[in-house]
């Protein structure tokens, strides 16, 4: 049952991160552990579906752990399976459809 239920998220996300979702909008993930946060982004600066850049925010502090301007699905992947580690290590993650997402940071 705990592999099915693993290979059901991992399909998941795959399908969230992997072009299903609408490119050129901001796909957050937000992982919690307690009372803490982190927030894994797929953002596309120019709005198209690259160049893009898969963000993440800790403390307060963000940086870009990896970009593409060639390679399409490459940020979304990337995405993907940095939250699955976080999940591994005990996080709670939760995909945020693009809205819910924008109005929490707003």
């Amino acid at each position: 049952m705990k592999t099915l239920c693993f290979l059901t998220m991992s399909c998941c996300l795959t399908m969230l991160f992997s072009g299903v979702v609408i490119a050129g909008q901001t796909h957050t993930t937000h992982c919690q552990l307690g009372d803490t946060v982190r927030v894994i982004q797929v953002v596309y600066p120019e709005g198209g579906e690259l160049p893009c850049e898969v963000r993440y925010q800790r403390e307060g502090e963000q940086s870009v752990l990896w970009q593409a301007r060639n390679e399409a699905g490459y940020c979304e992947q990337k995405a993907a399976d940095f939250v699955e580690k976080q999940r591994g290590w005990g996080w709670q993650c939760t995909f945020m459809p693009d809205d819910a997402a924008r109005s929490e940071t707003d």
